[in-house]
């Protein structure tokens, strides 16, 4: 029969530890990636019958799996070879995720963190962002190539068309700037000539229907998202009056983010069809695509304030 002995002491006095379990898991995760380099560099540095005999020789008997995880981590690490107390805030369960072909992209990202402002939270906000991108594209690639039009009809459209000048972000700053601003009607039309209505045609005609019939966002974000490249053509086809409209409807992030291009922390942006989640294109990295969701856009713009202050200081 087992008997429980009840401990009269805490755990903490009982062991003579630190009290504070946040200071142990950060310390294993430490000597945990001391395992993983010195693994890695033994590796790389012997032969096979080498390696062998010296993890013989060190007594190693955490199996090969084991060696596997840790040579696993010490290989998509290997820019941080030089400090890994930078990743000592990281439980492994996460550094593995990090490992994972759906979640390496965003290695990269933690490198440009100062040495003493990663948290953990942060890098579990970027697994999430990652996440819900991926849930969106797996969204879109399960809808096909077929597209409704606000009238139930169905067209088809031959995929996604990529852009170098990222116009998405573009032609939202437009519906933006048209609450601030006074916007010339385009050449000597007049803008009752563009609220025809008659069955659309072109991909323009179409896209712009859709903007004149948007209940809300979502109409809009559909219709903009799905037709990229006749956006500013649809843009004008409009009147006054409709793009005012379409204005209104704007969130706040959008918003957010229109502003933010204003004052130089972002050259542009989009977001992706399915909603609250936005592809970033920032002033320091214009060419580097940064997926980030509704929730930490906020987080992601102060930090992008400080930096640029700091940059101009």
């Amino acid at each position: 029969m087992t008997v429980l002995t009840i401990a009269t002491e805490s755990y903490e006095k009982q062991h003579q530890i630190n009290s504070n379990p946040t200071v142990h898991i950060e310390q294993s995760t430490l000597e945990y990636l001391h395992t993983a380099f010195l693994l890695y560099e033994y590796k790389q540095t012997h032969s096979k019958r080498e390696y062998r005999a010296l993890l013989s020789e060190y007594g190693w008997d955490k199996g090969s799996a084991e060696e596997k995880r840790s040579l696993k981590i010490a290989e998509y690490f290997q820019a941080f070879i030089g400090c890994p107390q930078h990743l000592a805030v990281l439980p492994i369960s996460v550094l593995l995720r990090l490992c994972s072909q759906n979640y390496k992209v965003l290695i990269e990202e933690l490198q440009d963190i100062p040495i003493g402002r990663l948290t953990c939270r942060h890098v579990l906000e970027l697994i999430d962002e990652r996440r819900l991108f991926l849930k969106s594209q797996n969204r879109e690639e399960k809808e096909g190539n077929w597209r409704a039009t606000p009238d139930g009809s169905r067209y088809y459209t031959f995929g996604k068309i990529m852009e170098d000048d990222h116009q998405t972000g573009v032609l939202t700053e437009k519906l933006i700037d048209i609450e601030d601003e006074e916007i010339e009607v385009v050449g000597n039309i007049p803008a009752e000539a563009l609220v025809i209505n008659q069955t659309p045609i072109t991909d323009a005609e179409i896209l712009a229907d859709i903007l004149r019939q948007a209940s809300d966002y979502t109409d809009v974000r559909r219709g903009l998202y799905q037709y990229q490249p006749v956006k500013e053509e649809a843009w004008k086809m409009l009147s006054d009056l409709e793009r005012k409209s379409v204005c209104q409807m704007l969130q706040e992030p959008i918003k957010k983010l229109s502003h933010a291009k204003r004052e130089g922390l972002i050259v542009n942006f989009c977001e992706v069809e399915s909603g609250g989640v936005y592809k970033i294109f920032t002033a320091d990295c214009p060419l580097i695509e940064r997926t980030i969701s509704t929730h930490s856009l906020d987080r992601l713009l102060e930090e992008l304030r400080v930096r640029q202050n700091c940059e101009c200081n």
